[in-house]
């Protein structure tokens, strides 16, 4: 091992090791891997690929906007609506399409994601531990497993920045409480959407109604109430919906702020991903440990990946074999 991680060739570390160099990794962000590990099912390669309920003049609209990206339309169709009743036209055709999209997004979550019942609750539970662990968790999955895996543990020691009004989110009330571990979704998530108003809520357990119950579903009789997803598209197409958003710009500049040890688990920060980097390098001294997926790849295909974060990353770096980290409790 060199100063800054490992030398680029094929070799990986076992987590062990990266923390006996240094055991001050306090840090965490999570990509798709970590929910991968969890169920395989995740390996999907787009959820609107998955959408077969999207009707033609749905896909005329995602064509239109040059986007996959099913938050991206539904926010173009409520400003439309908007428009329209400020402008005294009627906004049904935009509300037609705003609940067929909507629809379509919510039977393509419901067909690839998970049930609750199918994950083990020893898994979730490691999941949680380890989150509790740390002193900031970022996820970019928009899966429920770190949720889940905060229930799991009884939020004890975590928080998110729900906790105003209806489980609103508040720019101006989201101080972490001391002795807290936050935990921000910054590519949103399933349990968290936008209301008609612009306002960000996360959804809670209802007796007879699951997360995943609810989603893609009217709330409070807000039918303009859309997911909180930034699932597909460019670094850009991404920034542009994040800066959008009072939460989700909050997210990603607290990102920034972090100037702890960081582990990136189960991203490989590609190119679609560049908004992190450029977040993760508004602090080059913290140290970054990233985690490679050796199972299935060649040493030619690990000194790739590892050049390919070396050249983005602006930090002393790390290397180490993802299934030797407790977060590989899944696999």
């Amino acid at each position: 091992m060199v100063a800054d991680g490992h030398p680029i060739d094929g070799s990986l570390a076992r987590w062990e090791e990266v923390t006996a160099e240094r055991d001050d990794w306090s840090a965490l962000l999570l990509g798709n891997g970590l929910s991968r590990n969890v169920w395989e099912g995740f390996g999907y390669p787009s959820l609107f690929d998955k959408a077969g309920a999207l009707t033609t003049p749905d896909r005329n609209l995602f064509e239109e906007l040059g986007t996959k990206n099913f938050e991206r339309v539904l926010g173009e169709l409520a400003s439309a609506i908007r428009m329209a009743e400020a402008l005294g036209e009627d906004p049904g055709p935009y509300l037609d399409r705003y609940k067929s999209v909507q629809l379509a997004l919510g039977k393509a979550v419901q067909a690839v994601h998970v049930k609750h019942s199918s994950v083990s609750g020893d898994t979730l539970e490691a999941i949680g531990r380890t989150l509790q662990e740390q002193e900031y968790v970022f996820s970019t999955n928009y899966d429920l497993i770190v949720y889940w895996a905060m229930h799991a543990v009884g939020f004890k020691g975590l928080c998110d920045c729900f906790w105003c009004e209806k489980n609103s989110f508040d720019p101006a009330e989201c101080d972490i409480p001391a002795h807290r571990t936050p935990v921000y979704f910054l590519h949103g998530a399933l349990h968290l959407v936008v209301m008609g108003s612009g306002a960000t809520r996360k959804l809670v357990h209802q007796n007879l109604r699951t997360l995943l119950d609810q989603f893609g579903k009217p709330l409070d009789g807000d039918e303009q109430v859309r997911p909180l997803l930034i699932t597909e598209g460019s670094a850009q197409h991404k920034l542009q919906g994040i800066e959008g958003n009072d939460y989700l710009s909050h997210a990603l500049d607290q990102l920034g702020k972090c100037d702890l040890p960081m582990v990136v688990f189960g991203s490989d920060l590609s190119e679609q991903d560049q908004h992190l980097v450029d977040a993760l390098n508004r602090n080059p001294s913290r140290a970054v440990a990233v985690s490679i997926r050796r199972e299935g790849r060649s040493e030619k295909d690990i000194r790739a990946a590892k050049a390919t974060i070396r050249a983005g990353l602006d930090a002393p770096l790390f290397f180490f074999d993802s299934s030797t980290h407790p977060l590989a409790c899944g696999g």
